[in-house]
């Protein structure tokens, strides 16, 4: 095999959404050299498209999935939130912090079925009742007759997480041409990744590969001769309103199924008083077979029908479609944890969750020191190749707005 690459580096990572930069950070601050590589934009995919909830188990433990295995997501938000006062793993301070931790409130029928859930020894530390004038503003009016808890789970604006994480790497991501890459892991002590843009061509070789592309590690499945099979993918039909939202809201609305009825989270849109409100949950995952008017429709009834007294007049709604890449499962189950997928030198990687991307870089780690020698790579990118641009956030974008008529 040559070694007549355009660089040499330890590591060479596809995908630069948050689970490819964590690692990438991870890598460098133990001394390794890195090539990240990205087809679209760092951060985007499933990463923009995330809400930013670093989930602790709350999610597992309403739909009594809090077993021996999910429960190695309870440490994900303190790691987060060591990283975000800047003393952790890798150093996030400065990400911005769009609410400290979240609210799940129920209807006045689950009251009493939610109150004893959370009694639970495994959650007790997590989630606490709060009074009626310690409640958010939406949640404290007075025609409200449910329950109100604080859980501890940060929300971070996931797009400038991912561009604050890209800045911190010694080199940019570097943009590639996403069908012209070729993976070459035949090699005993090196592989390499071949790639295009722009006309120009360049190879990378190192001593491991990960591919953190999501949707993307299909295709890369295949170019390794592995089977696309490999991979599965979960759709969500997310809702988004943007307008004079007066007040901010992040939080979980608990219904009669194991799901929440709708997860919100609020994001700046134009001015402090304009905002976005980000919705996903059961209405997401039961709405994809809806054509976009009728899903933007239903979660809007459903936000009415809960919460009739949010103003929802003047908004201008969109919906758009993601899919969550996981390692494929048994009859097609949701996996619990990060999963890994190793042919010697080549690793796939699905971190499942956002929360999991500290969880899933300790995973890879472990496994690539069987591959790294003792002595770090140069790690120079090819000179000149063009950056890979910052995703924007879904309501960045260019959309087609609706507006319901008064």
């Amino acid at each position: 095999m040559s070694d007549s690459f355009d660089a040499t580096v330890d590591v060479v990572i596809i995908g630069a959404g948050v689970a490819g930069l964590w690692l990438a950070l991870r890598l460098e601050r133990a001394g390794r050299s890195v090539a990240l590589l990205e087809a679209h934009a760092a951060g985007a995919g499933q990463t923009a498209a995330s809400q930013g909830i670093i989930h602790g188990g709350t999610k597992y433990a309403l739909t009594n999935r809090l077993t021996g295995a999910s429960e190695s997501i309870r440490a994900m938000p303190a790691r987060w939130r060591e990283a975000l006062r800047g003393g952790g793993e890798i150093d996030l301070a400065g990400a911005p912090v769009l609410a400290p931790r979240q609210h799940l409130f129920s209807a006045e029928a689950l009251a009493a079925k939610i109150t004893t859930f959370f009694a639970a020894r495994v959650m007790r530390d997590r989630v606490r009742s709060l009074p009626p004038e310690r409640r958010p503003a939406l949640l404290a009016h007075e025609r409200f007759r449910g329950n109100v808890y604080e859980i501890d789970e940060v929300v971070l604006d996931v797009p400038a997480l991912a561009a604050l994480m890209a800045r911190r790497l010694s080199a940019p991501a570097l943009l590639v041409d996403g069908p012209s890459l070729r993976l070459d892991a035949s090699g005993r002590e090196r592989v390499s990744v071949h790639f295009g843009a722009g006309g120009a061509a360049a190879a990378i070789g190192a001593s491991a590969i990960v591919c953190c592309a999501g949707r993307g590690n299909e295709a890369l499945l295949a170019r390794a001769g592995l089977e696309a099979a490999l991979s599965q993918h979960r759709p969500l039909h997310m809702v988004m309103a943007r307008g004079p939202i007066e007040h901010p809201l992040f939080a979980h609305c608990l219904g009669s199924g194991p799901r929440p009825r709708f997860t919100i989270t609020s994001h700046e849109w134009d001015s402090p008083s304009h905002r976005v409100w980000y919705i996903g949950g059961e209405v997401a995952e039961t709405g994809v077979e809806r054509e976009r008017v009728k899903q933007i429709a239903a979660a809007r009834d459903e936000i009415a029908s809960v919460l009739p007294w949010a103003n929802l007049e003047g908004l201008e709604w969109d919906a758009f479609r993601i899919d969550r890449a996981e390692r494929a499962q048994r009859g097609g189950a949701r996996p619990n944890e990060p999963a890994i997928l190793e042919r010697g030198r080549l690793l796939f990687a699905w971190p499942t969750k956002l929360a999991f991307a500290p969880l899933l870089a300790d995973r890879i780690i472990e496994r690539l020191e069987a591959h790294l020698p003792a002595e770090r790579a140069p790690g120079a990118p090819p000179p000149g190749w063009p950056a890979a641009p910052l995703a924007p956030p879904p309501w960045k974008e260019p959309r087609a707005w609706h507006t319901f008529d008064r």
